[in-house]
């Protein structure tokens, strides 16, 4: 059995757990919370909220959000996510490989579970706004913890694409800002 199957098999156990939790209206909560319109949402009011309340911030403020969404989505979805899958298969969702075991909750993706693009945005978008507003710490931390448990919850993602997910969310919120330096 080699390291791959183990570590499946460890996920996989973790996955369920977490699927098996909660209840009809968790599901639609959390089915409301990781869809794309409520987030695109969600980010825009959030953008909208700091730059009123601090219009002396809308360049450098905006400037980060826009390099952190070219980093994601440069990185994460077209090289890890699509050409990466030329040279190795990519990892099927927990409910796609398990689907005796974890049910879908929500829309049902179908692209790599790993990692976690929610994760991976969610963490950069929250790195540029705690940078911004380090008082709103906590309740990023909340959010950040929240994504992760109904990425689990779910059936989308096993622990290691969770965490690949806020690695990447931290390093895209870090390079924003050191080519924010670079740039202003």
């Amino acid at each position: 059995m080699n390291f791959y199957c183990l570590m499946d098999k460890f996920e996989i156990k973790i996955v369920k757990y977490f699927n098996d939790l909660g209840s009809k209206r968790m599901d639609i909560f959390l089915s409301f919370l990781n869809s794309i319109p409520f987030l695109a949402f969600f980010w825009s009011a959030l953008a909208v909220v700091a730059i009123l309340r601090h219009p002396e911030i809308i360049k450098s403020f905006l400037m980060a959000i826009v390099l952190v969404a070219i980093l994601h989505f440069g990185i994460t979805e077209l090289l890890i996510k699509h050409l990466l899958l030329f040279f190795v298969p990519k990892r099927k969702r927990p409910f796609v490989s398990f689907p005796k075991l974890i049910k879908s909750v929500g829309k049902k993706f179908s692209d790599s579970s790993f990692p976690s693009s929610h994760m991976a945005t969610t963490v950069a978008m929250l790195f540029v706004i705690v940078s911004f507003y380090p008082s709103l710490f906590l309740c990023a931390a909340a959010f950040v913890l929240l994504m992760a448990f109904s990425r689990l919850h779910n059936g989308m993602h096993y622990p290691s694409d969770i965490l690949a997910g806020i690695l990447l969310g931290f390093f895209y919120g870090w390079l924003a800002f050191k080519l924010l330096v670079m740039i202003v």
